[in-house]
């Protein structure tokens, strides 16, 4: 019985230390142009739903994104993944708006304007998983266009960002 206790006592202090390679959950930070709060739920190893609250241009936009992963480094294959990803976002932005009036003494008002927003989005970027403590860190490119905000159509390439995400 003594053997047995010891064993399992031995079991568990040896596996302690040690960790899945599977996460299922990571909540994390954007910043770039679309900077916000993410939420990801991995299906698999290599598949993921991403949720993205952003703000940018005084308004406020929810991202739902599906990326797939790809081990990018055979050496360092654990730690080093590559994804790419399409999705949509809805929201809103808000403006400024001059506006000329001749009973002003200086002629012309500001007031602030606000629009919703709905449009598609693209993803690719690259992550570094860090195995000793569950933080990531990585860099993406989203490009997206955009309908019905202070421009009828908007296509930006131009939303590089950095992030850091929590695993669960």
């Amino acid at each position: 019985m003594k053997a047995t206790i010891t064993m399992l006592l031995m079991l568990l202090i040896g596996t302690s230390g040690l960790k899945a390679q599977h996460q299922e959950f990571a909540a994390g930070v954007r910043g770039g142009l679309s900077s916000g709060i993410t939420g990801q739920h991995f299906f698999g190893q290599d598949e993921d739903v991403k949720l993205l609250l952003s703000f940018r241009e005084g308004g406020m936009q929810l991202t739902g994104l599906m990326e797939v992963y790809k081990p990018v480094m055979i050496s360092y294959h654990d730690q080093f993944f590559m994804y790419y990803g399409a999705g949509v976002h809805v929201g809103y932005t808000r403006w400024h708006h001059n506006r000329w009036r001749d009973d002003l003494k200086y002629g012309s008002y500001y007031y602030p304007r606000t629009r919703p927003v709905l449009g598609a989005d693209v993803i690719v970027g690259i992550e570094y998983r860090i195995d000793q403590i569950p933080f990531t860190i990585g860099l993406d490119y989203k490009p997206f266009f955009e309908l019905f905000g202070q421009q009828f159509f908007r296509l930006s390439f131009s939303d590089f960002a950095f992030n850091i995400k929590y695993n669960f």
